[in-house]
This record gives structure tokens, C-alpha cells and sequence, in this order.
């Protein structure tokens, strides 16, 4: 009877029983490595945005986050997920593992309608342990969710392409609104598939006929609906990122190690400065062999392969490559690894529609070392995910400030209230709060300065207004923050202080944390 089952040739969504069960097996590894630790982190600056802003209704949600710099839709859906499943860091960080693993069944359902099962599977495998898609499937911010849009609306490209019913285009519509929705920048995923429309309209349209056949009914209606869903939205859009444009960001400049940076990134979530000796090497030579095996597979594939082919591969790699262009002066740059989630995604489908195909071209040896190599340098990579966590390599610090806030709590008397010496570690800290120990931050020391601070500057949730009546009442607080081994004094001279709590930075060593106990006179 068992063997019966797995032999069975009924199909479902264009997969057979044997396939739906290979696709649980990828998922269950999917979801098992990213689970492992997800808690290992404190929540970071913008994973505290977003578990702060879901306190709020979903016009309020709209309305704080039209003065930051993203859409809504990630977190009106993370308000649900939270109402369901409730606030914990496992909990509202879990929605991405979600997310993700939805990503990873419409790429293997798409490798699988676009080329045969052999690269549906090693799509699989490489989905599945992608150092970077995993490490953003652990964070409670909308790359898992944009992933998951991207690929869904390349698929249904893929269906309405082929159809001549008009439900598959305005799906397509819809999901590219929903992108926009979700993250501006799933804006260079459609630019992507713009132009590998373009390059097919050109290989396949006769002379002077470009633009009738590019710009069909259906490519109108599909954009024409996406635009139309995103109206309501677009001035909010236009004024973020003219904002961000003008008055600059936190992003760095591009340099000649992006590219590479990026690279080394999906294979083994490092910087390309930290990959030396044999795995230097061992990239190098791996990623040359992809290039020349991925031009032999090009080669023998017959023109809807190619085509097929093309597509994925402009969904990897033209999304980098745009930012990077977007990044030029007078522009300010816009290159950051994790707006690049979706195109991690299909490079891991590129190296298993390379692999699934171009094996025939190898011989057996060489094709065991390569699949053991590329497996091997993303399972290290995994490792690494697991030992960094958030750790940011932009600031080259860690976020700890769960470990001091429970620091603090333990040391603290019953009615002793926390105090945040920035909101931005107030965002951070209050998700750690005790009952006991309630966190606050002092209106009169904070400049509201921008958008990100709207829910503080206009709600009084734990803002001291008064700080001459807060301390009357509590006259002993402690105070917290991240002076990095710089001088951490009081906000006011009368605070004398009582016992002093530290926190080093869990992967550098390097002072980080202080929470200071003070009495005042």
C-alpha cells in the first residue's frame, strides 16, 4: 500500500504525491534551521519598530508608518499574526519562517513547471539552506513576505504568458501591487522582469513591431491594476523616498567590494575581507565552474528552456546590479544585501537549474565534489547565521540589549522603573520590560527628529513629561544605555548613583551596555 502511494501519478498543482513529499522534507529542513535559534538575538532597532507599531490600529499602523520609510501591508499582517499567536520575539519573528517557507514552495512548484523535477530538487536543497535567505527569515521585518510576492507573481508571469484567459494577468497585477505594498524595492524584481520581457518581445517580434507587442493589452492591464491598487499609497511613496534621497540615509557608498560582498554573503554570510585561504579559494573556483557549466547549459537547452533560463536569471542577478546603478552619484546609494532577498532566493534556483541540467556534462567525481562544495559552503554559512545572528556589519556591533535589560530586572527591587537614555533603545528595551520594572524614556531629553520617533512624539505611553514629579515618586531608577565605552552620565546632575550592571557586545567583546542604579537627592 505504501509503495503504492509513493508511486502514485495523481497530481496536484502539477506535482505528484513523491514530489509533495520531497517539498514537506526541504520545508520541514527550512523551517528546522531557521527555528533553531531564533531567539538567540535581542530584537534590533527595526524589528523594535515593527513590534512597537502593531500596539496601534491598522489606520494608526498606516498613519505612523507614512512617516518612516516603508508601506503598511507587512505590518497590518504582522498585527494578525500577532493577535493569533501573541508578542514574543519566537512569535512574531516566526511569521517570516512562514513566509519563507511559502517562498521556497512556489520556487520549487516554478522550477518544476519550468524545467522537470531533477532541478525542482536541487532548487530545493539550495532554498533550503541559503545562509542568507535563512538569516532573514529569522528577522520580524518583511523580506520573507516580499520573497514570497516576488516569486509568486514571476510564476503567474510564467502562467499568464502562457494563457490566453485574462485572471492569470490581473493576478500578476495584484502581486506586483502587493510588492509594492509590502517593500519598494521589490520594484527592481519587476523592472527585472520588464527587461526580460524586452529581450524576448526582441528575439521573438518582427521589425518595427517592438512596442505593439511589448506593450499587449494584457502587460497594459496587468501594470494598469498594479498601479491602480498602489494609488492610494503613492504619496506617501513619492514623499519617502524624495526624503530620502534629498536628506540622505544610513546606507554606505558602493565600492568595488558590493558585488563581491554580496557574494560571499550568500554562500557564507561573510564579508568578502573575511573569506580567506581555502575557502577564498574554494569560491572563486566554484563560482567560475557555475559560470561555465551555466553557459554549457545554456547552449544545449532548446529555446523555451533558454527562455525559461532567462528569466531566472534576471530575477538573480539584474536586481543587484540595478541598485548598484541606482546607487551612482547624484543619486545616494540604495544597495543593501537585504532588499535583495527575493533575488537570494532565485540564485539558489539559478545554481539548481544549472546543476539539474549540466550535470550530464560532468563527469561523476567531479559532480559529487561540486554538489558537496557548494552544499558544504552554504551549510557553513548556516553556521555562521547561527553564531552572528543580527550582528550588524555595517555598525560592526551586536544587539544585547535584552541581556542588560535582564540584568537589570534581576538586580531591580520590585517598583524600580527602567529608563532609556535614546527612543531608540527605548524601542528596543520595552519588548523586555517585567511589570515590576516598567520602561520609560524622558520626553524633555529626546529630539523628534524623525518619522520613526511619530509614536513616541505623539502618544504618552511610558513618557516622562514631568520628570520632577516621576522622580518624586520614584526615587530610584535605573538607567540604561549604550555609551559603547564612552562616558555614560546622568541625565541630571542631583542623580547620584548607587551599583552599576555592563553588557559587552556578544561577538566582538567590546564594551556595549551600561545600566547605572541611581538615587535622587
Amino acid at each position: 500500500m505504501l509503495k503504492k502511494f509513493f508511486k502514485s501519478k495523481r497530481n496536484i498543482l502539477g506535482l505528484q504525491v513523491a514530489d509533495w513529499l520531497i517539498l514537506l522534507l526541504g520545508l520541514a529542513v527550512f523551517t528546522a534551521i531557521a527555528l533553531f535559534n531564533i531567539t538567540k538575538s535581542s530584537i534590533w532597532f527595526d524589528e523594535a519598530f515593527s513590534a512597537y507599531l502593531i500596539r496601534f490600529d491598522i489606520v494608526n499602523v498606516a498613519r505612523y508608518t507614512a512617516n518612516d520609510i516603508h508601506p503598511p501591508l507587512y505590518y497590518w499582517l504582522l498585527k494578525s499574526w500577532g493577535f493569533i499567536f501573541g508578542h514574543s520575539e519566537f512569535a512574531l519573528r516566526s511569521m517570516s519562517v512562514f513566509f519563507g517557507g511559502i517562498s521556497i514552495a512556489i520556487g520549487y512548484v516554478l522550477a518544476s513547471k519550468l524545467f522537470n523535477k531533477n532541478v525542482a530538487r536541487f532548487s530545493l536543497l539550495f532554498m533550503a539552506i541559503s545562509p542568507m535567505f535563512i538569516r532573514y527569515s529569522q528577522e520580524m521585518r518583511m523580506y520573507t513576505l516580499a520573497a514570497a510576492i516576488s516569486v509568486a507573481a514571476t510564476y503567474m508571469l510564467v502562467v499568464a504568458l502562457e494563457s490566453k484567459k485574462k485572471l492569470p494577468w490581473i493576478v500578476y497585477g495584484m502581486l506586483v501591487s502587493l510588492g509594492m505594498w509590502t517593500h519598494y524595492f521589490t520594484a527592481v524584481v519587476w523592472i527585472a522582469h520588464w527587461i526580460w520581457r524586452a529581450d524576448e518581445v526582441r528575439r521573438q517580434s518582427g521589425k518595427g513591431k517592438f512596442l505593439k507587442t511589448f506593450f499587449s493589452k494584457q502587460w497594459v492591464m496587468a501594470y494598469a491594476i498594479a498601479i491602480g491598487f498602489f494609488i492610494p499609497w503613492m504619496k506617501y511613496f513619492i514623499l519617502q523616498t524624495s526624503v530620502v534621497q534629498a536628506f540622505g540615509f544610513w546606507i554606505p557608498a558602493v565600492t568595488p567590494d558590493t558585488l563581491p560582498n554580496f557574494i560571499t554573503n550568500i554562500f557564507f554570510y561573510l564579508e568578502v575581507g573575511t573569506v580567506n585561504g581555502w575557502f577564498a579559494l574554494g569560491i572563486i573556483l566554484a563560482v567560475v565552474f557555475l559560470a561555465i557549466l551555466a553557459a554549457k547549459v545554456y547552449k544545449a537547452q532548446n529555446k523555451e528552456q533558454r527562455q525559461s533560463y532567462r528569466l531566472i536569471m534576471a530575477v538573480a542577478f539584474v536586481p543587484a546590479l540595478l541598485l548598484i546603478v541606482l546607487s551612482m552619484p547624484p543619486l545616494r546609494s540604495a544597495f543593501v544585501d537585504r532588499y535583495l532577498v527575493p533575488s537570494v532566493l532565485f540564485v539558489s534556483i539559478f545554481i539548481g537549474v544549472t546543476l539539474g541540467q549540466g550535470l550530464r556534462f560532468i563527469k561523476l567525481k567531479w559532480r559529487l565534489l561540486l554538489v558537496a562544495l557548494l552544499v558544504g559552503f552554504m551549510a557553513y554559512g548556516v553556521t555562521n547565521v547561527w553564531y552572528f545572528g543580527n550582528y550588524s556589519k555595517t555598525s560592526n556591533a551586536s544587539n544585547n540589549t535584552r541581556q542588560i535589560i535582564e540584568s537589570v530586572v534581576e538586580k531591580a527591587q520590585p517598583g524600580q522603573p527602567i529608563i532609556a537614555s535614546s527612543p531608540w533603545l527605548f524601542y528596543e528595551a520595552i519588548p523586555y520590560a517585567q511589570a515590576d520594572n516598567p520602561m520609560y524614556f524622558i520626553n524633555a531629553k529626546t529630539e523628534y527628529k524623525s518619522g520613526a520617533l511619530d509614536m513616541l512624539k505623539y502618544n504618552d505611553y511610558h513618557k516622562i513629561k514631568d520628570i520632577d514629579k516621576f522622580v518624586a515618586e520614584n526615587p530610584i531608577v535605573w538607567y540604561v544605555g549604550l555609551p559603547r565605552g564612552e562616558a555614560f552620565d546622568p541625565p541630571y546632575s542631583n542623580w547620584r548613583a548607587l551599583q552599576k550592571l555592563s553588557v559587552a557586545d556578544s561577538i566582538n567583546g567590546k564594551p556595549a551596555y551600561e545600566a547605572i542604579q541611581y538615587i535622587i537627592e
